[in-house]
């Protein structure tokens, strides 16, 4: 079940922790930054894989203590990521404005993406959605976030987000020279793993 704000409660975590290591387990160790990193269980268990991390959040209160990983309180809107060699976004996406996710995707451009999120399908969503919308030509539905002051979880900095329908989300990443590699069984109703690799020659964040 998911809880009212959309996330995964404890009996789905054990299942997004083992689809992340399946996934992440098809790259050699390097460098990698965790956007939205929140409790950072993915982020630690990257650090025991050997890989560098960066665990970014705009709220760092669930942070533990782990002098492996850099923890970086900053807001994903103005994050710098070029240099990493793989880019995780786990529960972050479906809580930014089209124009924000947009944006990330463009700023991730050229380095693979381990992306968990929700998507605007035809099945009963988690909490209540708005009728479909389309802007800029992308379909799908806004979700109203809840009060960031007693949310832990929500987004931060917009009252509104963005859920594309599926195949906007293969749009926007089709559009950016990604190719969704695998996806996983959804955990949620509404809410999937997707394996996202750039396409040979394609450029690389500036």
């Amino acid at each position: 079940m998911a809880r009212r704000d959309g996330g995964a409660d404890d009996s789905t975590g054990e299942l997004r922790l083992r689809w992340f290591a399946t996934l992440l387990s098809r790259f050699a160790a390097g460098s990698m930054i965790d956007l939205g990193s929140g409790h950072g269980l993915f982020a630690q268990h990257a650090a025991d894989q050997g890989w560098r991390v960066t665990a970014q959040d705009a709220r760092g209160d669930r942070f533990p203590q782990d002098d492996r990983i850099t923890w970086e309180v900053s807001d994903v809107r103005d994050l710098d990521l070029s240099g990493f060699d793989l880019i995780s976004c786990l529960g972050l996406f479906y809580h930014l404005t089209l124009e924000d996710q947009l944006s990330l995707l463009d700023r991730s451009r050229g380095v693979p993406l381990i992306l968990d999120t929700h998507v605007a399908n035809e099945r009963p969503a988690p909490m209540t959605l708005s009728e479909p919308v389309a802007p800029q030509g992308y379909r799908g539905r806004y979700y109203r976030e809840p009060d960031q002051a007693t949310h832990s979880t929500a987004s931060w900095g917009n009252e509104d987000s963005f859920w594309p329908r599926p195949q906007a989300l293969y749009r926007m990443l089709d559009e950016r020279d990604y190719d969704v590699m695998a996806s996983v069984p959804f955990y949620l109703p509404t809410r999937t793993f997707f394996l996202c690799l750039p396409r040979e020659g394609a450029a690389v964040t500036a």
